[in-house]
């Protein structure tokens, strides 16, 4: 066996690259995959390149420097990776291994093996600042983060946390707790709440707990986010998560609670007082108007032409007082939570008739056109039928207080398409400019004061249609213009509608 032609295959046929040379400098013999590796055809282009020194193939002399001492140190070189320039003088890293050798002749060479490593070195440099990056992140986010033994040990921790516990270091804090259980939790078994939530769910998520600061055991609260981490066969392996501190917020909550108990005491002494005070008034204008009316009929006479007058004048006076009591008790009711619909089917073409027949008088008097635009057959409607007319009877009522003479108010009903009940109140009137439309709703509003000075009312009444239609799960829309009249819009849900049936 010719052992000499074996090894001069294995050298030119390897595609690692293999070479000699001389440990002053210049390449001897190298093989085809190192000429490869340099950017050259063939080895004698890249030995004739190097020259002497060898300096030309090192991005860095001082590489090839440390180098030739560790060789001449040791004997020899594994694996030294190295950056280096290709023909065309771009970077590449390699792994080169050397060892000393001497020829028959006393001469001494190096024996080396190179080997492209560059896309292992730059993957590593990739993930060194990809870890940098990560770590960066973890040190200056506001939140703390930990990662924890399963036995409640702090393995490691950024500086919000350890700045939420009172020290100045993640280090201080690892080396400070022992045991999250005792040393943290105002109660301890709180730990073992946060360890069977794990077990179960295998996370938690905004787990809110009261702690000890632990450098100074101020107590504070705090909000956690955390998961459980397993190896690939499912064994625990510990826990890593967020800390937040929420301090603030409880206190807030907690003075909020305070308030909103404060106010709901309030609102219900205000409402038992509305209630009180309503029964102690309504009973006195009763009489007043029971009695006010009976003067008025029973003197209605010329001789008597002035009793009957003031009778009037005090009749009016006191209904008109009424009517604001009893809006106020409504107001009070609805916000108060307190209002009992009391649900039953509805004519809707009957209620509009007899809305638009109590309106009729004044309609006449103020010398306004009225209309009905209702179907003969609508579906009847599933609603507390004295709520439904208060709504459309305060509605039409505005609409005629708001329109000059001459003018128009259309009661109008009807199905849309989408199978809701549709009321509405237009008029031609005075209309309502649009920074009033927005507050049209809000209670104790009273919009177009300056054009009638005269107006009556608390300023409740479409705070109350709003709110009555809300609890029918229903809705109100005004559409508005300035001396071109107003649309109210009362729309009620399809499911409150009964089915038509036959006619016979």
């Amino acid at each position: 066996m010719d052992h000499g032609n074996i090894y001069r295959t294995i050298f030119e046929q390897s595609d690692i690259g293999v070479y000699q040379t001389l440990i002053e400098g210049g390449v001897v013999q190298a093989n085809a995959a190192m000429a490869r590796m340099f950017g050259y055809e063939t080895p004698a282009e890249f030995i004739a390149a190097t020259g002497t020194t060898n300096e030309t193939v090192y991005v860095r002399k001082s590489d090839r420097d440390w180098h030739i001492a560790e060789l001449k140190r040791s004997g020899r070189v594994a694996s030294h990776v190295t950056e280096m320039k290709r023909r065309d003088g771009s970077r590449f890293w390699v792994s080169d291994s050397t060892t000393l050798a001497q020829d028959p002749g006393g001469n001494i060479s190096i024996l080396g093996t190179m080997v492209d490593v560059t896309d292992l070195v730059e993957s590593q440099r990739a993930f060194r600042e990809a870890e940098a990056r990560y770590r960066s992140i973890i040190d200056n986010a506001l939140e703390g983060v930990y990662i924890s033994s399963l036995d409640g040990r702090m393995i490691v921790a950024n500086r919000a946390l350890a700045e939420i516990n009172g020290y100045s270091s993640p280090e201080e804090l690892i080396l400070s707790v022992k045991d999250i259980a005792k040393e943290w939790y105002v109660r301890p078994e709180r730990r073992q709440e946060f360890v069977d939530a794990m077990a179960r769910d295998g996370e938690v998520r905004n787990f809110e707990s009261e702690v000890y600061r632990h450098r100074s055991r101020e107590r504070i609260w705090v909000q956690e986010n955390a998961r459980l981490v397993s190896d690939e066969s499912g064994k625990p392996l510990y826990y890593e998560g967020t800390v937040q501190e929420i301090t603030q917020r409880k206190n807030f909550e907690r003075q909020l609670m305070v308030a909103r108990r404060a106010a709901e005491a309030s609102n219900r002494a205000k409402s038992e007082f509305l209630a009180n005070m309503s029964h102690e008034l309504r009973t006195p204008l009763n009489a007043i108007m029971g009695f006010a009316q009976i003067l008025r009929d029973r003197w209605n006479d010329p001789e008597h032409a002035k009793v009957a007058e003031y009778s009037s004048d005090i009749l009016q006076s006191a209904q008109h007082l009424y009517g604001l009591i009893s809006e106020i008790l409504d107001y009070s009711k609805i916000d108060s939570g307190t209002v009992q619909l009391v649900e039953g089917p509805i004519d809707v073409n009957a209620l509009c008739s007899h809305c638009v027949h109590m309106i009729s008088e004044r309609a006449n008097r103020a010398g306004l056109k009225l209309k009905l635009e209702v179907p003969e057959r609508l579906p009847a409607l599933n609603a507390d039928e004295r709520r439904i007319t208060q709504v459309l009877l305060n509605l039409a009522t505005n609409a005629v207080k708001f329109t000059p003479a001459g003018g128009t108010v259309t009661v109008a009903a009807g199905v849309e398409p989408s199978g809701n009940l549709v009321m509405s109140v237009a008029d031609s009137g005075i209309g309502i400019s649009e920074k009033d439309l927005e507050r049209v709703f809000e209670p104790f509003v009273q919009v177009n004061r300056s054009a009638h000075p005269q107006q009556e009312g608390a300023g409740l009444g479409l705070s109350i249609c709003k709110n009555l239609i809300e609890l029918h799960q229903g809705r109100i829309e005004v559409s508005s213009k300035p001396q071109r009249g107003t649309t109210v819009r009362v729309i009620l849900p399809a499911a409150r509608l009964m089915p038509l049936t036959a006619a016979v």
